[in-house]
Order: C-alpha cells, then structure tokens, then sequence
C-alpha cells in the first residue's frame, strides 16, 4: 500500500514537471515588425505519458528580444525571416500585464503560450563567428557588406554611404581617388588653371 501512494506521488511529481517549460529551440515562422512579436514552431518532441512524440503546436504572439536602452532611444535592429532560429523561454506569469498592462486570471505558469523569443539561435555558425573570433573583434555582416571592430581600427567591406557630415579630426586618405559631388570631380587628376609658381 505506502509502496503505490509512493509511486503514485513519483508519477503526479513527473507529470507536473513535464508540463513546465523553461526553454526550448524554435523556428520562425511569420514575424510583424509593427508589433514586434512571431509566431514560433517550437522544434522538440513532446513525449506523451505512453511515450510516444509528438510535434508542439506553433505559438503565436510571442514577443521578439532586441537589444535596446535609453527608454528605446538606443537599440539594434535586424530582420527577422521566416526560418530563423529562436530560443524560445518561457515566463514564470502570463504575460498579460507587461504586454498590455491588464491583469489576467490566468494562473498558467511556465508555459509555452507566455514565452519570449531571441533570435539567432542556430546550430551551425555564421561566417562572422568565426572572423569575430579570428580577430579578436566585432562582426556585423549583412549578406556581403561586413563592418568590423577591431581593437586598433574599424573596417567596412562594402560601399559607404553616409548621409550627415563627416567630421575628421585626422587626415583622411584614399589610396586611388575622392570625387567631390555634384559634378564627380576628381580630386587626384583635378588642375587649375592660370598663373603657376615660379
């Protein structure tokens, strides 16, 4: 008898803790930039209690991380594409009142319908992570154009174009030639003419 009410508080402590997620891999599967949020394919199994899998359903309205600060005055952006990886970690509370500021009777806790989604989890490496790492720097890339932050130097590979003033408080320098708008005139084979030195 103590033998069952034992093993039946070991299934109950089981089945409790398999119906609380933490974190778990996901795909995107649609993503709106004006709401900030996805809807995600969760891509585990699910193991049922006579142990055969299932696939988890998508999960919809999940709320995408971006870095940001300064009341959102700073932050960094990127597109986010169906396809793209995610982790996908669940809240301890409904999300309700963070989201929209209302409180909620729900009490499900831990769930994957109250999760967060950041983007950029994969299991094989981008090229940059390896350049990053190569040279001991900070890679952005975006498809060819790279931008990369060394400890001496910054390095764009890939065109510039900058729409504000530049302001140099050293030289500036070209090692073929600087064209000057409106009328693209060259700076290396640009003369004047009339009276010369003697």
């Amino acid at each position: 008898m103590m033998q069952e009410f034992v093993q039946r508080v070991k299934d109950l402590s089981t089945e409790v803790v398999n119906g609380i997620h933490t974190a778990i891999p996901g795909k995107i599967v649609s993503f709106d930039p004006a709401t900030s949020q996805a809807v995600v394919t969760p891509t585990m199994l699910y193991r049922k209690p006579d142990g055969s899998t299932i696939p988890y359903p998508d999960v919809a309205g999940v709320p995408v991380y971006f870095p940001q600060g300064n009341t959102q005055q700073v932050s960094i952006s990127y597109a986010v594409k169906p396809g793209d990886g995610c982790l996908l970690i669940s809240a301890e509370q409904a999300l309700d009142y963070w989201m929209y500021g209302m409180e909620t009777d729900s009490d499900i806790r831990f769930d994957l319908t109250n999760s967060i989604a950041i983007v950029g989890l994969f299991v094989s490496p981008s090229p940059g992570i390896q350049k990053a790492c190569d040279e001991n720097a900070v890679v952005v890339m975006a498809g060819g154009v790279a931008l990369t932050v060394k400890p001496e130097r910054v390095e764009i590979d890939g065109d510039l174009q900058v729409n504000g003033k530049i302001n140099a408080t050293e030289i500036i320098k070209s090692d073929i030639d600087v064209l000057a708008s409106p009328r693209e005139v060259s700076l290396a084979n640009h003369t004047h003419g009339g009276p010369k030195p003697l």
